[in-house]
């Protein structure tokens, strides 16, 4: 069999990608595997081209600023897949550069085989891109039951699958360990912060985030609050203290899911976290800051009532929203306080539990990998 090319641009398609390679070499040991991943998908890559952190730019200014790296590193992909030989690509989320990538292979790979796992939120924005991928791709791999449809009549063969998250998400300790080992007190509430897996999102949230912590330190009555911020494997955990200063907040590497299923809040950028966060049960706002130039474009081009996936998903705003200007201490100290309520907390809670029906079975990354493997046969 020949070789296969994966790439993931960011952390959650790292963890997602980790699975499928884990199942894809349970299967066959021997598939040479080569591409771009992070620390998820080390372990099953015989060849690494690039690490998730060297895509990990978000929204059109950013995009825009490291487009001669992208487009450096778009070449080296194709020239390594030429050498390589590779049979087929199996291309992780992160459409801006991977449906670029699908493109390219077409035209000048015809023979490669190319699959797309997570599709692209064509029901959100960018419905333009249906007839593209329809044609481009030889597998679609869709995480929600309401995609498949959208590619009806065109030759890629959309299946759903199912979402991951539902079989990874779990917190990685119990209750008593998470708080012992953090060194912080199971009796006092605590509050999680998820500023991003990307160093922009943490430049655009970490700040207010802080402010709100410090306000609460001069707040007597809300002193008791505790603080933890869930570090992404693709940031810098001493660019993070460089950031917190003397801020009392505990910062958490390893432990995201356990952190915030224990969690009495949580703040959480916009993104996967949002639909992890949900699953874990914790009541929490979504956070969602870009440039402004970015969000101007974004906001004249989505087509959905909500930004949150979460939100999406459940199909109302089980997650208070907070966008551009509404990111600010003031409204995140207003929104927690009213999260962190006895009554609003048990009934977003109900709400959440809602949210996993919507999602499938679990075996999402065994179901990739068999009809990967049968494609390429």
């Amino acid at each position: 069999m020949k070789p296969l090319l994966v790439i993931a641009g960011e952390a959650s398609g790292d963890l997602h990608g980790g699975e499928i390679l884990k199942a894809l070499k349970a299967r066959k040991p021997d598939l040479r595997i080569i591409g771009i991943g992070g620390a998820g998908m080390d372990p099953y890559l015989d060849r690494k081209l690039a690490d998730v952190k060297d895509l990990g730019v978000v929204g059109f200014v950013e995009v825009v600023k490291h487009l001669p790296d992208l487009l450096r590193l778009k070449k080296e992909v194709l020239r390594v897949a030429r050498e390589e030989a590779i049979g087929a690509a199996l291309f992780i989320d992160y459409p801006g550069f991977n449906l670029r990538m699908a493109k390219t292979f077409k035209a000048a790979l015809p023979g490669v085989r190319l699959h797309q796992y997570v599709c692209p939120q064509v029901w959100a924005w960018k419905a333009g891109r249906i007839p593209m991928l329809g044609q481009t791709l030889d597998a679609l791999y869709c995480l929600f039951d309401f995609e498949p449809p959208l590619f009806k009549g065109y030759p890629v063969e959309a299946l759903w699958i199912g979402h991951p998250l539902v079989e990874v998400v779990k917190p990685e300790v119990d209750r008593d360990t998470f708080f012992r080992d953090a060194e912080l007190d199971p009796t006092r509430p605590l509050v999680a912060l998820l500023p991003g897996s990307r160093r922009g999102e943490v430049e655009r949230l970490l700040p207010p985030m802080l402010q709100l912590v410090d306000n609460s330190r001069r707040n007597p009555e809300k002193r008791h609050i505790q603080w933890a911020l869930a570090v992404a494997p693709t940031l810098s955990m001493e660019h993070l203290k460089e950031r917190l200063g003397d801020a009392q907040v505990t910062l958490i590497a390893d432990r995201s899911y356990a952190l915030r299923a224990y969690a009495s809040a949580a703040l959480v950028c916009s993104g996967t976290a949002t639909l992890e966060t949900a699953l874990l049960g914790t009541p929490f706002a979504i956070l969602y800051k870009l440039n402004p130039f970015t969000y101007q474009m974004a906001k004249r081009l989505v087509k959905v009532p909500y930004f949150g996936l979460a939100n999406v998903v459940a199909g109302k705003q089980v997650a208070p929203e907070l966008l551009q200007h509404e990111v600010n201490a003031e409204r995140l100290g207003l929104e927690l306080e009213r999260l962190l309520e006895r009554g609003v907390a048990a009934r977003t809670r109900a709400e959440l539990l809602e949210i996993r029906q919507h999602l499938g079975k679990p075996g999402a990354a065994d179901r990739v990998a068999e009809h990967l493997l049968k494609s390429m046969a």
